[in-house]
Parts: structure tokens; sequence; C-alpha cells
């Protein structure tokens, strides 16, 4: 595979099904909740990874401008088979798209639940203002405010960026997982990973 020095990484998750979650944590999430907003915890589960899951994980070398998609039903078998590639490339430079507060975090919370051991010296750096190892591109465009609004689409509207957005969004996922379109969301994987190293490309001369 070479030895690419940066690349860009993007996760797709879902809700696990609450017959997944054990009876006592699922008491503990659901208690004390209202009728009304029990739907809303129920849509929230793939945003947590204590209750959510990864179904898909790309990946876009962008010296090499070649793309790499982990997408399957099995999460044990996606996340060793990341970590494994992971510690054969060894990349000079992570690029992310909110990467340090979702998918760096997500990806490991979710290996250390399953008990996947991860490559010796490899850190998905989920440093806060620091760019040299891991440079999240909505990290830098909100000027490391988390809690500043901008989606990649609208960053990509903004620096003249193809939107990756066409007939999926990250709304709908668990809705094509659902009805078994594992290749619809490889390939919006893979293309929200190609707009995000785009928006670097433009952005990397300004940082260090």
């Amino acid at each position: 595979m070479g030895q690419p020095a940066t690349l860009v990484i993007d996760i797709e998750t879902v809700g696990q099904n609450l017959e997944g979650i054990s009876a006592r944590a699922r008491e503990i999430l659901l208690d004390s909740i209202a009728e009304e907003e029990r739907q809303k915890v129920l849509d929230g589960l793939g945003l947590d990874p204590c209750t959510g899951r990864i179904i898909c994980i790309g990946l876009h070398w962008m010296e090499l401008d070649r793309s790499r998609v982990y997408c399957q039903p099995e999460e044990r078998e996606l996340l060793s088979n990341f970590w494994s590639d992971i510690g054969q490339i060894r990349p000079q430079r992570f690029v992310t798209f909110n990467g340090k507060s979702f998918d760096f975090p997500y990806i490991n919370i979710r290996s250390a639940i399953l008990g996947i051991p991860i490559p010796r010296d490899i850190f998905l750096d989920a440093r806060r203002f620091a760019t040299d190892r891991h440079f999240d591109v909505r990290e830098v465009l909100t000027n490391f405010d988390r809690y500043k609004k901008g989606t990649l689409e609208f960053f990509c509207e903004i620096f003249g960026v193809p939107s990756p957005k066409d007939g999926i969004s990250g709304s709908k996922v668990g809705e094509f997982y659902r009805a078994g379109k594992l290749d619809d969301i490889a390939r919006y994987c893979l293309a929200d990973c190609k707009a995000t190293g785009q928006l670097y490309l433009k952005l990397k001369n300004y940082y260090r």
C-alpha cells in the first residue's frame, strides 16, 4: 500500500438494536425519559459509541489519490482490518472533518469495548488546537469552537469544492443500512473523505 504521508479518514455509524444493549444499561438510558423524548433518544443512539456501532470507515491517501473503504455488518472484523492496515500505513498526518470530537474518539471507544488490540505506537490523536499530526478541517474552520455551526456541505459551498451530498446524507445512513445498501453508504463515506481532502488542500499552507 505504500507509505502515504497524509490520510483522510471518515466513519459512518448507526444505533445498536435495543436488544443488543444490556437490560440494565437500557434501564439507565431510558430511566425518567418522558414518552415524547424517548424517540429522540433512540434516534441518537448512533451518535454515542456506547450505544452505536461503526458500519463504515473510509480512507483516502492524498498523495496517491487512492481510496479504501471498510463497509461491512460485522463491526469487530471491520475494526480489526482497519487497525491492521493503519499499523502498516503509519501516516504522518491524519485529516478529518470533526474527527477530533467524533470519529477518532468513536473508533477508540468502540475498539476498547470490543477488546480489539491496536498496533503499538499508533495513536489516533484527538488533542485540540494541534494540526501537525491531526488536521481537523472543521476545528480549523470554526477557530476551534466545537459549538459553532458549520457542516461539510456548507464549507464545500464556501470554498467552491463539489458537494459530496448526492442522494444520501448522514441522517439517512441508518435507513440505507437497514435496507442493505452498503455500497451506497461506502460511496457516500468516500465522497466525504475526498471533499474533506479538497478542503484540506485549500487550508494546509496557512497552518503548520
